[in-house]
């Protein structure tokens, strides 16, 4: 009954969240026992001269018994990464995160990176990839520590749609048991721009 209090409650600060944000990109993606939700929006709103984005997200897993989810926040500074004739734009920055399931509830606060280019000559596709790690220093409650790593080929339908494929590990490091793995493998995803 608390985890579901919880899920539903996270889920909830999700949906006001991305109500208040007037959000530019909304995201789904599904693999095999997991998915995935993501909301994307300039940074530029929060923080005024500021190039990048804001970025919420809820992640959950069902498999075998095990239910887990993540929810994070997160903003990320980017910009071109000034290589002459390629397209490649790069950004830092930090996500805050929250777990829980069946195993364990806790947090984290993760900085990571992010890369994406758009391939010369055919602009409807995007390569992009992502890291974030959070060690046991900057993680609290059950969780020892945090990583969410992708990489995904996203094809541009038209403005405002976009079909993606993808890898993802999302793995988080309990105290005094064993790592769970929320998501590793491979997705598929849609995503729609405003």
């Amino acid at each position: 009954m608390k985890k579901n209090a919880a899920l539903g409650a996270a889920a909830a600060a999700l949906l006001i969240a991305s109500g208040a944000a007037s959000a530019e990109s909304i995201s789904f993606g599904l693999s095999s026992d997991s998915f995935r939700f993501g909301l994307t929006g300039p940074l530029s709103r929060l923080f005024s001269g500021v190039e990048g984005q804001y970025d919420l997200g809820f992640m959950r897993r069902s498999k075998d018994g095990d239910n887990s989810y993540v929810a994070h926040a997160g903003v990320l500074a980017s910009g071109d990464a000034g290589i002459e004739d390629f397209p490649i734009k790069v950004g830092v920055g930090l996500r805050g995160v929250f777990a829980g399931g069946d195993n364990a509830d806790g947090g984290a606060v993760a900085p990571g990176v992010q890369a994406s280019l758009r391939v010369p000559g055919a602009d409807r596709f995007l390569v992009s990839t992502y890291a974030y790690y959070a060690p046991s220093v900057v993680s609290f409650g059950d969780l020892d520590s945090y990583r969410d790593l992708g990489a995904s080929l996203s094809y541009e339908l038209s403005r405002s749609a976009v079909l993606s494929v993808g890898y993802r590990n999302t793995r988080l490091g309990l105290d005094g048991g064993p790592d769970v793995t929320v998501d590793n493998g491979f997705f598929a995803g849609i995503g729609l721009n405003f």
